[in-house]
């Protein structure tokens, strides 16, 4: 077993650090909705995997990586935010549902576990 201190947020920082200098360097008004996906998909939801799969992120980690592909998926400029026209929860529901199939974190860390 790993010890952990009180502050798990600081702990897993450095997953939450990784997606965001991954999300920041991609010029998002040069890539459709699809590539978007793609890359949200293939790319920001695979960081956390190795992760996911031994230990349970907080809620508050993973609210904030949600967060960040969101405001990477509507868009945002460093002084002002996009309106996100749907919640997360029905964005991360299958497409067959009428979603855009994007994982939920915290049911998806249940589930590698």
């Amino acid at each position: 077993p790993v010890v952990f201190g009180r502050s798990k947020k600081a702990i897993f920082s450095l997953v939450t650090d990784r997606v965001w200098n991954k999300v920041k360097g991609w010029k998002e008004k040069a890539l459709s909705q699809a590539g978007k996906e793609v890359l949200i998909k293939a790319v920001v939801q695979a960081i956390p995997n190795h992760v996911m799969s031994c230990y349970k992120l907080s809620d508050g980690c993973c609210d904030e990586i949600e967060s960040m592909i969101a405001r990477f998926w509507w868009g945002s400029q460093e002084g002002s935010r996009k309106m996100h026209w749907l919640s997360w929860e029905r964005m991360s529901k299958s497409k067959n549902s009428g979603g855009m199939g994007f994982r939920g974190l915290k049911n998806f860390n249940k589930a590698l576990l």
